[in-house]
């Protein structure tokens, strides 16, 4: 090999140094990049083939193999911002910009912003969105994920199912007039029972179909008998009864309720009421737990009164965990919860669970399931994905991309209010620098020292 020719090896040191640094200096000035993942040169040596003949082969230097990106977990580091998702193990996010591209991420710094007129979407610095699926979704595909995660409005629900934990008092003196013939709603339409012709009242509430809240109330009053009780459920105001005038105008369900010797409830009959009074029995064998139809100014919505027990098929009670009871104490309300509630604007998310779901909070007060996040992962992340920018991977050509439902029992979950580090060893950076300056500096040295030769020998000729 000539003079010249070992300068050039000294060049390919010297080029594939430079490339070391560079990579070396990227990774270091992104160390506080989230979601970072940094990259290693890999040389590879060169080797000049002499002679076809005698085949032997000598070293012509070094070349930069490839540069490899590398894809460790980086540290999590908690920021308390729902929004702020790490990824713990494997998998990325997937963004879709403007023009439908789809890109992969591991940075998880989303923020709420509008997508349409009717939903908020999770949206990243560069404008692009956060790709979900509905919440109930188990698998997913690229086709089938939007990036229309968040309802602006939740609609209001007309309630379904009123619940009570109740303790009726054993010492109240029984009587013969049922609350059937004690209530008239037309002689006395804003006070259809009069004060003192029932036990007690406990004052409930139901929403209707439009989200607007509607009292209504539970009179009981004591039985014929020392073991059993009324109750019969009414509107408060029984104007908003939309089946039209009668004497029972506003009631809707009247039953009979008989206790044991310890005050457990042991058998219940209901009926549904009509507006002259006609009691139509309903089947509890059937039913299980009362059920009955309100018409509130002209909306129909079924109700079913739930007060801690079931009716079996033959007709035996199953006494559940907050059953009514017929003890010697006041009358007692220890529970109250009914299923409707109002119309809701969004107002925040809280926390997205380790399951990518999705929960937002409405002004309403009541929480619901909105999406699912779903992740991409790879067969080979290095010869599967391209380093782009800004954090962002695309997939190349061919490439088959797998989504899968982030969990602790799958490749990874999701950590919401955290962010991924980058995953850049400061200190081995440190030292590969140090290294390659020394090698770019002997590098160096065997060119000069080429060059020193090459003068020598020209100035003796």
């Amino acid at each position: 090999m000539s003079l010249f020719g070992v300068m050039y090896v000294g060049y390919t040191g010297l080029y594939s140094d430079s490339v070391a640094t560079r990579v070396g200096a990227d990774n270091i000035t992104n160390l506080n990049t989230v979601g970072f993942k940094g990259s290693r040169t890999e040389f590879a040596n060169m080797l000049l083939r002499e002679s076809e003949v005698f085949g032997r082969e000598k070293g012509y230097g070094t070349n930069v193999k490839t540069i490899r990106p590398l894809f460790s977990q980086g540290p999590i580091q908690t920021t308390d911002i729902p929004t702020d998702l790490a990824i713990a193990g494997k998998g990325f996010f997937i963004l879709q910009d403007d023009k439908g591209n789809i890109f992969y991420t591991r940075d998880g710094q989303f923020f709420i912003n509008e997508v349409d007129k009717d939903h908020f979407t999770l949206q990243n610095s560069l404008g692009m969105n956060l790709l979900g699926a509905d919440p109930e979704a188990k698998t997913a595909d690229l086709t089938t994920l939007k990036p229309y995660l968040i309802p602006k409005v939740m609609p209001a629900k007309a309630t379904s199912t009123l619940s009570a934990e109740l303790i009726l008092d054993a010492r109240t003196p029984t009587n013969t007039t049922t609350l059937i013939d004690k209530y008239d709603a037309t002689t006395r339409p804003d006070k259809p029972l009069e004060d003192g012709s029932y036990s007690w009242v406990f004052d409930w509430y139901i929403y209707d179909k439009t989200g607007d809240m509607v009292p209504v109330k539970l009179y009981v009053d004591r039985g014929d008998t020392p073991n059993t009780y009324e109750v019969l459920l009414a509107l408060s105001n029984p104007s908003k009864d939309g089946r039209g005038d009668g004497k029972m105008k506003g009631a809707f369900l009247y039953g009979t309720l008989t206790f044991g010797g310890s005050g457990d409830i042991v058998s219940a009959e209901f009926s549904e009421v009509s507006l002259d009074g006609t009691l139509t029995p309903l089947d509890l064998t059937a039913l299980g737990k009362p059920k009955t139809t309100l018409n509130i100014n002209g909306n129909t919505q079924e109700v079913t009164l739930d007060l801690g027990f079931t009716v079996n098929s033959d007709s035996s009670i199953t006494r559940e965990r907050g059953a009514i009871k017929m003890i010697a104490n006041a009358f007692t309300q220890l529970g109250f919860t009914q299923d409707g509630y109002p119309l809701g604007i969004f107002d925040r998310i809280e926390v997205i669970n380790e399951e990518g779901l999705i929960k937002a909070w409405y002004t309403n007060q009541k929480d619901i399931p909105v999406a699912r996040i779903f992740l991409a992962d790879f067969s080979g992340y290095e010869e599967s994905l391209e380093k782009l920018g800004n954090g962002l991977f695309r997939a190349r050509p061919g490439v088959t991309t797998y989504l899968f439902a982030p969990s602790s029992a799958e490749r990874g979950r999701i950590i919401s209010g955290a962010l991924e580090g980058s995953n850049v060893d400061l200190a081995s950076e440190m030292v590969n620098l140090i290294v390659l300056q020394r090698s770019f500096q002997s590098n160096s040295r065997v060119i000069t020292t080429s060059d020193q030769m090459l003068e020598d020998f020209l100035r003796q000729r």
